[in-house]
């Protein structure tokens, strides 16, 4: 008997009530392709095509995610730095587009995977991306309104 075959979740073989794909967010995944046997919260995807994409992502989001977060720090350090010292140049708002742009290469925000797995990760980083662009639009008007 394969390993898939022995997991039990809440009592019974299958996925439980109301688990979604984590790659595209609807709700017919299939207890076939789950990225964490075993995990809580489970994680599966709908065939064979997003699983190998949603494992990808976990992959890359692994050796990405340490790196993202410095440069995300630093970025916000020298952005505190020059709310705090009261500076108001167009170049004092380059931290913030700075963050904005980092945002929008690795939309990785959540720390935890559950938090895709409502709307999928597509959608998720559809959104993230969205809202990155937004605030970098604001902070380059904010920028030239300083000029």
């Amino acid at each position: 008997m394969s390993a898939k075959k022995r997991l039990v979740y809440n009592g019974r073989h299958g996925l439980p009530e109301g688990t979604r794909c984590f790659w595209c967010g609807s709700g017919d995944a299939n207890p076939e392709f789950i990225l964490n046997p075993g995990g809580s919260p489970l994680l599966a995807c709908c065939n064979q095509v997003e699983y190998e994409k949603a494992k990808a992502f976990i992959n890359k989001d692994n050796k990405v995610r340490t790196p993202y977060y410095l440069v995300l720090f630093v970025l916000l350090v020298v952005n505190l730095f020059f709310i705090g010292m009261d500076i108001h140049t167009w170049w004092s708002y380059a931290p913030l587009l700075g963050i904005c742009l980092t945002v929008l290469v690795w939309p990785a925000v959540f720390t935890h995977y559950e938090f895709y797995v409502r709307l999928g990760l597509v959608k998720t980083r559809r959104v993230i991306r969205f809202i990155a662009c937004a605030v970098a639009l604001l902070s380059m008007l904010a920028a030239l309104s300083v000029l």
